[in-house]
Formats: C-alpha cells, structure tokens, sequence
C-alpha cells in the first residue's frame, strides 16, 4: 500500500502533516502523549502539496523525501556519521537477549509502520530558531547546525522535538524512535527534519510569538504540572550511605542554622540491597529502622519519616527501573487484569506512599544511560526496548503521577533527569549527573523554550555562580550524594553566601508559584529566556548567560557583561540604577554574590517574612515591593497548594496596578478572584515602595474592602535583597 500526504486542521494554529499508509492511531496518541481536541477547529494555516501558508500571509515551501531514495540514503547516513559518538547500540551493550519472546496480545495492526522519511523547509535570512530541549548546552539559537533527538546520558538526557521560529512558528515532530533536525547546517537556507523509524507525522504550530508556539505545543502534549507548593523551595539530597540518625542531624543543622528547607532525599543507600532495580526493595534496617510491620500503618511515630514530618520535612526515595512499562500503558487501554498483563511499576511505590513518603527521585539509570538494559527481545507491546527508547522516559514519569495521584489525591513530587514529548505534563526534572554551571544553566533555558517548565540543577556549593543561578531556578537542589557538600563544612564564605541566597529565595516564594501557576495556564515558563522576554530586543537572541525569573527579575550568571533592555533598570544588590537598553561591561557582582540580579523597572514582588520552610507562616500577611515606572500591572495567582484542583479550575488571581501620574504613585491592589482550599478570609499587605531618587510625588495605595493595607518607603531601595546570613556561622 502506497503512502499518501494528508492535511489535517487540529485547532487554532496548529496543522498536522502526515505522510502514512493508514493514517492510523499513533502511539503517541495510544499512550496519552500527544491528545488531540476531541473537535476539530480550523487552523488558519492554508496548505497545497509543497506550500504551508501561514496565518500572517508567510509562504512556507516543503519537500519530502521518503527512505526508498538515494537522497534519503545520503543524508541518513550523513547524520549517523555525524553523531555515532552519541548514539549507543542496544545489542552491543547486552548482546543477544536470551529470554524467549513474552507472548502479547497486542494486534500486530496496532504497532507503527516500519518507515522513515526526511522533510526540507524552506526558512528565512536572519531567522532565528529555539527548542529542542537539551539538544544544546553551548547555545540557545540553534541555527547553524543539525541535531539529534535520542535520549542519551551526559548528551543529551531530554530531547524534545520542537523548534521555534523567530518569525513565530513552529514545528513538533510526532516521532517515537530517532530523528534529526538540521537547522541550516547543511543547507543554509532549509530546516531539514529526518525520521529513521517513523512515518512523517508533523505538527506546523503557528502562534505569532514564542509564548503563542508554547500554547499550541502544549495544546497537543499537556500544559506544564504544577508541583506542590512546598517544592519550589529547597531540596537536599542526603549522603549516599548516611543512617538515619545522620540524615536527622542534618535536618536539625538546617534549622538551627535557619537554613529553609523543605524537603530531604535518600539515595540508593536506603535500600538493603543498593541499587535494587526489583519492585521489592526493602529498607536497610541497619541504616533506617524501618522494618516490615511498620509499612502496614502510616504516621507510626517511632519511624524516621514520621520524625521529619514532625521537623516539616518532606521525604524524598530514590529509585531506579528495569522494566517493562507498555505492559501496564496496554493494560489501562484494555482495562485488563494484573494476571494477563502484569502489576504496574508504580505498584510497589505505593506502600512507601502509604506511610508518608512524598516523592521520588527516579534515577535515569538504565533509562537513559544504558539503554534499557531488559534481557528480553521484545517489550510486552511487540516493540523492542530501542524502539521503545524515547518514550519509555514519558511511561515512567506518567505512570508515577498517575498513580500518586489517584493513591493520595494530592499532587506528585516526582524529578527525572530523563524526558521526551511532553515532559513538561508529568515530571519536574533535574538536568542529571551533567555539574551545576554554564551548561546546566543553557539547558534550563533550552527546556524553558522546549515547554518545560519544573526544572533543576545539581547545585555546586563550592562555585559561587552556581549557588548564584542554583538558587534562582524553578525549584532549587542541593545534591549532597557524594564527598562532603553540606553548606557549613564549605568554608566559612560559600557557608555564609548559601544561607543567605536560600533566605533570599524563601523570601520571594509567592513571586515563584504565582509564576508556577501562570506557566500552567498561559504556558509561559518560570525561567524566561531572553528571546522569550524581550523579543523586540535584537541583542538578545542569542544571550544564553542571563534570563529571566518571571516578568520582573534578571538573573545573568558566568558572564563579565549584563545586557539591559530598555527601560529601568534597578541593581538588586547595589541598588544603583540604569536606563536600558544599554550593557554592563565590565560587570562584576559584589562580595558574597556570585552574578547579576536586577529588578525591571515596574516590578509588583509578592514576598512573605523570613521562614524555615514553606507552610511555617499562613499567607494572611504577604508583601509587595514596587518599583513604579510609568503604568503597570501584575496577576498573583494562588491556590492551596496540594490539590489536583489545578488541572480543572484556574487559580485565585489578584490583580495589582500602579499608575504614574504628575502628582502621586497608585497604586490599587484588587479583589481576590476565585476560591481555594484555606484561601484567608481577608489579608493584610505590607507595601513596601521604592521610588526613582528625589521623587516625592504623593503615595496613594489602595486594596481591596475586606482586606488591610499598609505602605512605607524602605531607606534601603533594595531591602528585599539585602540579607545577612554571619548567624549561621555561629552555630
């Protein structure tokens, strides 16, 4: 049967182009990856046999070439060759598996073609392209070269086939097993994407901007999870083999010292067996008292989890998989039975839920790094483990927080360093065992411009400019795993500039989860590259040493140069002042601070008092530090926090205004929109402003009937910054 071309109109902005026999379910659809609108809507986007017109009047020229030409032959094996030091073969890992085939009662009508093919677009001079996921740690414009979407340990750990114009569209490949996109690398004028072991399945994504390609994407793959509150503060990632008794005392160092923290992880040491990859692991009752008749009742109160609840510490266990995960993706289709399919692998997590664990860290281990290493020749839905490669990253984080979710009724804290389509619905994510710096930092942006909003490093305690942007991330991590990492034996400077970056992190919290639950519903990340934010501005397109955290606040990390862009612009530790669009060259941070942080001129912060963890203090009483600058405007959004009430209803918002006139600053903080769980019958705000110099125009600030407000002007323009953390070095 021939492969015919077929256009279809999804919805606003996006267009699927496939080349197929039947045009059948893909498995990505099967699985849940990609869902499309149950009706279908006009896209906008025109299209004849080789022309994609978009909405704007762009034409957009395409090719195809399918896997039976010599020009298919020539280009494959042109980009094998040029990443076959990034590319392993499964067989020569293991070998020959030498279990017999497990007989699956999946319809070989049901499996994907055996095809591939490679599409030449047509792109502009000068435009630029974004995504890719980890596809770059060098770079966030990716014009120039090719790249590859393969999930490989230390390379490239979350590829995600999406990439961003300029000019404000957009292409996400449907593709399970490995593809390529060159972006003006062998031909500088073509977007070339090729699939090894896919029929084309493309997806055109028009949006007129960068945050308008995000929403049509996530249209298609989910809009980013949101984690539980109490997540975007600090987790610390314990020694490899501590006990508990080490575990306890340095969570009781952390609050002594006022160090926030809101959750603690075990790594594979809390095991009897380590690295225990069955569904049966035990704890090491030589390090943690844990025993059997302890896991039949939660909150037993002689238990380690039970102790650091009572400190309010979340628990955190690591784990790793060798597993067959399409069993249990088939059984859920079939509503089968565990006797014909198998138990799930979140299954046997679910007795450690039961007695207040909180999350998982799930390592990538044989995932990512080998390769799935299963000595069996076929998974339970007729694919092979390589075939299987990308999505199984997408199995495992979705079937954690299903079955966390549907266990406790309560929002998942699971990270992944591994991922793929779709990420950013069913995981936060680490960018693995790849250090805390340049790199990391790059990745993070390229995730943010890939969808992916719940991100991480491994923050390195002996590098000041790792702490510096370690701390202003989606959700920070200290990961002491190996060697000594603990903030008060790094010396007495990094002791000190750690504590008082996590202080200052706590501080601003609300800033962060308002920003959480805006990247949920608008698909806007946290962390906002500087194309993302400032698309007009030309100078920074290629900036990949600075970024945004929300609208408001400018991280700039491993650089000797800050760019402003226009309008004004206050130095967040200094307090002085600048007119953007202009550079900062040379700019070095003060003593204690390892990179830039600047606040835009504009700025509305919500913050809260001093706290060591999270839920310490309600939130009746929040602040708002202002930096007023013509009109302007924010939404805080709030919820409570641990429910799965996001996914249906939007979140409480708060509209504030500030208005600039001859005479006075107004500033009016509205009603508080919407309902949630604990949501304070009425709030008391603490403005604090910080006006231009000399300025002395009349302060009107305004809130809400129901709620209190009270204003100052703090001598110190800066004072949400500004903090002193020598205390802790007298501990």
């Amino acid at each position: 049967m021939a492969r015919t071309l077929q256009f279809t109109h999804i919805a606003p902005g996006i267009l699927r182009i496939r080349l197929s026999e039947l045009h059948a379910e893909t498995l990505a659809e099967r699985y849940g990856i990609i869902t499309l609108p149950q009706t279908l809507s006009d896209s906008g986007i025109t299209y004849s046999d080789d022309t994609v017109t978009l909405p704007d009047g762009r034409l957009l020229p395409f090719r195809i070439v399918t896997d039976e030409t010599e020009e298919y032959q020539a280009l494959h094996d042109s980009l094998v060759e040029e990443f076959k030091e990034k590319y392993t073969d499964y067989q020569a890992i293991i070998g020959t598996p030498e279990e017999a085939q497990k007989p699956s009662p999946i319809p070989v009508e049901t499996l994907p073609p055996e095809a591939a093919y490679a599409i030449y677009f047509g792109i502009g001079e000068g435009e630029r392209f974004y995504g890719l996921g980890e596809g770059a740690n060098d770079r966030i414009q990716l014009r120039g070269r090719a790249y590859q979407n393969w999930v490989r340990y230390q390379y490239n750990e979350i590829p995600i086939p999406l990439v961003i114009s300029s000019s404000g569209w957009g292409i996400f490949l449907n593709a399970r097993s490995r593809s390529f996109m060159d972006i003006g690398g062998r031909v500088s004028d073509q977007l070339i994407c090729l699939g090894e072991d896919d029929e084309l399945d493309l997806f055109i994504l028009w949006g007129g901007s960068y945050q308008g390609v995000l929403k049509a994407y996530t249209t298609l793959t989910g809009n980013p999870m949101v984690m539980p509150k109490w997540a975007y503060g600090l987790t610390y990632i314990a020694p490899i083999f501590s006990d508990q008794m080490e575990v306890l005392a340095d969570a009781e160092r952390f609050r002594k010292e006022s160090i926030p923290v809101d959750m603690i992880s075990l790594e594979p040491g809390w095991m009897e067996k380590f690295y225990d990859y069955s569904t049966a692991p035990q704890w090491d009752t030589k390090r943690f008292h844990i025993c059997d008749y302890h896991m039949t009742s939660p909150n037993n109160p002689i238990t380690f989890v039970s102790a650091l609840h009572r400190m309010n510490l979340k628990l955190s266990l690591w784990r790793c998989i060798r597993y067959d995960l399409t069993a249990e993706a088939e059984r859920e289709l079939a509503d089968g039975s565990v006797e014909d399919y198998g138990e799930g692998w979140y299954e046997h997590l679910k007795k450690f839920t039961y007695i207040g664990v909180d999350g998982y860290k799930l390592d990538p281990a044989d995932m990512v790094c080998c390769f799935d290493r299963m000595n069996r020749p076929r998974l339970f839905n007729g694919l092979t483990s390589m075939q299987m490669h990308n999505y199984n990253q997408i199995l495992l984080t979705k079937q954690v927080k299903e079955g966390f979710e549907a266990q406790t009724n309560k929002r998942s804290m699971h990270h992944y360093s591994g991922g793929y389509t779709g990420i950013q619905h069913w995981s936060a994510s680490t960018t693995g065992d790849n250090g805390g710096e340049l790199g990391a930092m790059i990745w993070l942006e390229t995730l943010a411009l890939s969808g992916h909003m719940n991100t991480t490093i491994d923050m390195n305690i002996h590098h000041p400019e790792s702490i510096h942007f370690g701390m202003f991330v989606p959700w920070a991590h200290l990961n002491a795993w190996h060697g000594v990492e603990q903030p008060w034996y790094a010396g007495d400077d990094m002791h000190k500039m750690f504590v008082e970056y996590a202080r200052i992190r706590y501080r601003i919290l609300p800033y962060y989860y308002s920003a959480a639950l805006e990247g949920h519903e608008e698909a806007m990340p946290i962390v906002r590259p500087m194309p993302l934010a400032f698309p007009e501005d030309e100078a920074t397109m290629d900036a990949s040493r600075q970024y945004m955290i929300g609208d408001s606040l400018l991280v700039s990390a491993y650089a000797d140069s800050v760019h402003l862009p226009a309008g004004r612009w206050i130095d967040g530790w200094t307090g002085e002042e600048y007119a953007g669009p202009c550079d900062i060259n040379p700019y070095n941070p003060p003593e204690g601070r390892g990179g830039g942080l600047f606040i835009k001129g504009g700025a509305i912060i919500p913050g809260w008092r001093d706290r060591k963890y999270m839920a310490e203090y309600d939130d009746s009483t929040l602040t708002l530090d202002i930096w007023p600058d013509g009109d302007s405007s924010y939404i805080l959004r709030e919820d409570d926090g641990v429910s799965l009430d996001y996914q249906t209803n939007t979140s409480c918002h708060t509209e504030i205004t500030v208005h600039e006139g001859e005479e006075s600053v107004d500033i009016n903080i509205g009603e508080r929109v919407g309902d949630y769980n604990g949501k304070p019958e009425s709030r008391t705000w603490l403005v604090r402003v910080h006006p231009k110099e000399n300025d002395d125009r009349f302060l009107n600030v305004r809130c809400a009937a129901g709620d209190k407000v009270f204003f100052s002007i703090p001598k110190n323009p800066v004072a949400l910054f500004a903090c002193d953390g020598s205390d802790a070095l007298k501990v």
